[in-house]
């Protein structure tokens, strides 16, 4: 195999932490085919939903990590996988779908048959499919040439690719999903109200016999919010809502068995070697009981009762867990080598001109495309490590007045970290509750100090603040804090830059005597005039206080404002660029900073060069 290649590994990026048990075993897989080239290989995780088509040109070959992603009448993912092969055909890049789930068949529907287009492509190299082989080999596949084969969920390589190992337990695992999903998907009389009178009648079964139990979701929103309700019907504490695959696995690992409503709840159990039953909400669950020939322990919407779970979970235990057999499991990965070995080459497309040392890390860094200004440490230490060099914090003060990293004192973000929004609320949370409090549970929370700190000892690294609009209580003493933080760390002018959005923010801040290099906001507008009136007035202030960087969002920079800052001699920072295609369409257009939500500049230098 060729060395060198750049691989973008199409994932469904969510909180359902199973599919992103689905992308690690696929990355795993990955990296075992490639064998000697696996270390001058660069896999690229790339959100299915991010549109972001424009990196396809870079790249030597598209990987759908795998998925119910065949599907037409849920969710978006028909259009998405349409778009990418699309853009895969016109760059001359191979494309490989695996493990795929099919759902349905419609010759009159255009989604359906748009979808059955795209997978035809002659880009498509292959398909391999996880449930309902026969439905795609005799509906969707007409292509001469396409190669089609069965395999297993590539989460049947969870126990390999953790190498967590379950616990000698006492403990039944309750796996929930929303209460309507049953519904949604066609079982008549099973809603919301039917699923807690079900889990109410098994957790009093299970207690009576004097067996332990624990609720638990995937991670979904909309599942912990019916384990929340659930929880406060029974009387009894929820786990954690999980905050990576790992944490769900190592979850699973603590139970002697598993009831489960979500699928990668059942295939991850059934890789650890737990004993699993299965709540049938959508056909793909009973095909994966079929597969691993215990169709009896998936239970069907009509059969769906304490009763009848508890008796295929008396039989699931003392039969031991079931899984895809050794032989059988090294479908999917012969599969990928295959496609690997014999379509992949390095293409060396790559940007020319520099394009990573000009993106700045938005609120220290996204997480796993699913948070954005968050301000985490350990996000920020992981991409400093990695070699990115400039980044955005937020900073704001608390109740008692002390600075912290948090984008705002929103409703989402209290929240987020467990409070409840009041009156009072807009002037931020003490100190003290803020620092204990974790984004969902998870994420740790710091202050500015210990950013400054970090960045004080890092001599090739720059740091801008923003601190937003500050309620007029404590706008000067949030000036102040900053300015004493940043001058207690040495941090100065060539390695620091403040955002400021007002004319009397930038009087205060020259009143303090810190050295910082001082980046004004240009605010837009749809009316003709009242634009011109804001740039009029940014230009005014620039020029009055010597200011040469200017900062606006990505919709404002057109190709009209780019030559007039040209023109004033303003250097332009871009924000809310979350796509590759469009911070690229920035600099081209004159940026000197963009800043990504979510993608880092050591991801776009891989993917670049």
């Amino acid at each position: 195999m060729e060395r060198g290649l750049k691989i973008l590994l199409v994932c469904i990026t969510n909180k359902n932490y199973g599919d992103t048990i689905i992308a690690d075993c696929t990355e795993y897989l990955l990296h075992k085919a490639l064998g000697r080239a696996d270390k001058t290989t660069k896999v690229l995780r790339y959100s299915i939903m991010s549109c972001d088509l424009h990196q396809i040109r870079y790249v030597d070959a598209v990987i759908f990590a795998g998925g119910g992603l065949i599907k037409y009448e849920h969710e978006d993912f028909c259009e998405r996988i349409s778009e990418i092969v699309d853009e895969a055909e016109k760059c001359d890049v191979p494309v490989f779908l695996n493990a795929m789930g099919v759902e349905g068949y419609d010759e009159n529907d255009e989604r359906c048959q748009r979808l059955k287009k795209a997978l035809n492509s002659e880009a498509v190299k292959a398909v391999t499919i996880r449930d309902d082989f026969e439905l795609f080999r005799k509906k969707y596949a007409y292509r001469k040439g396409l190669r089609v084969k069965p395999v297993f969920d590539t989460a049947v390589w969870a126990d390999k690719v953790y190498r967590e190992v379950p616990a000698d337990s006492d403990v039944i695992g309750l796996n929930v999903a929303r209460g309507d999903i049953f519904a949604d998907y066609g079982a008549e009389g099973i809603d919301e109200e039917y699923m807690l009178a079900f889990w109410k009648d098994l957790t009093e079964k299970l207690t009576k016999r004097g067996v332990k139990w624990k609720i638990f979701t995937n991670g979904f929103d909309s599942d912990e919010k019916f384990a929340v309700k659930l929880c406060k019907m029974l009387g009894c504490e929820k786990m954690p809502q999980v905050g990576s695959a790992r944490q769900l696995v190592r979850y699973l690992c603590g139970f002697k068995a598993v009831v489960a409503v979500r699928m990668h709840a059942c295939i991850t159990s059934c890789a650890l070697g737990l004993p699993c039953v299965g709540l049938v909400w959508n056909d793909k669950l009973r095909m994966w009981g079929e597969k691993i020939s215990t169709p009896d322990r998936y239970i069907e919407p009509d059969e769906l009762n304490a009763d009848k779970v508890l008796l295929m979970l008396d039989r699931a235990m003392f039969e031991g867990g079931k899984s895809a057999g050794a032989v059988s499991k090294m479908l999917a990965p012969l599969e990928l080598k295959r496609f690997l070995w014999k379509e992949c080459k390095p293409r060396g497309k790559k940007y020319e001109g520099q394009l990573a040392d000009k993106i700045m890390e938005v609120g220290l860094g996204g997480i796993q495309h699913k948070y954005k200004a968050i301000n985490n440490l350990n996000e920020m230490k992981r991409r400093l490590e990695s070699g990115c060099t400039v980044f955005e914090a937020d900073v704001r003060l608390t109740s008692d007045l002390k600075a912290v990293c948090v984008n705002s004192w929103s409703e989402k973000n209290l929240k987020m970290l467990g409070f409840e929004m009041n009156d009072q609320s807009r002037l931020g949370i003490p100190e003290k509750d803020f620092l204990s409090a974790r984004y969902d549970g998870k994420y740790k929370t710091c202050s500015f100090e210990d950013v400054a700190k970090e960045f004080a000892v890092r001599g090739n690294v720059r740091l801008m603040i923003d601190i937003g609009i500050p309620p007029k209580e404590q706008h000067e003493a949030l000036l102040k804090e900053t300015a004493k933080i940043l001058k207690a760390t040495g941090l100065g002018k060539k390695r620091t830059m403040i955002r400021f959005q007002r004319e009397k923010d930038i009087k205060l801040w020259n009143t303090l005597e810190c050295d910082c290099t001082i980046v004004y906001f240009l605010k837009d507008s749809t009316d003709p005039v009242e634009r011109e009136e804001y740039r009029n007035k940014a230009f005014a202030v620039c020029k009055k206080y010597g200011i040469d960087t200017i900062s606006m969002v990505a919709q404002t920079y057109t190709d009209e404002t780019a030559e007039l800052l040209k023109d004033k001699k303003l250097k332009p920072v871009i924000f809310s660029c979350d796509k590759v295609g469009d911070a690229v369409e920035m600099i081209e257009r004159g940026a000197y900073l963009v800043g990504s939500n979510f993608y880092s500049a050591r991801y776009i230098k891989d993917l670049t060069t």
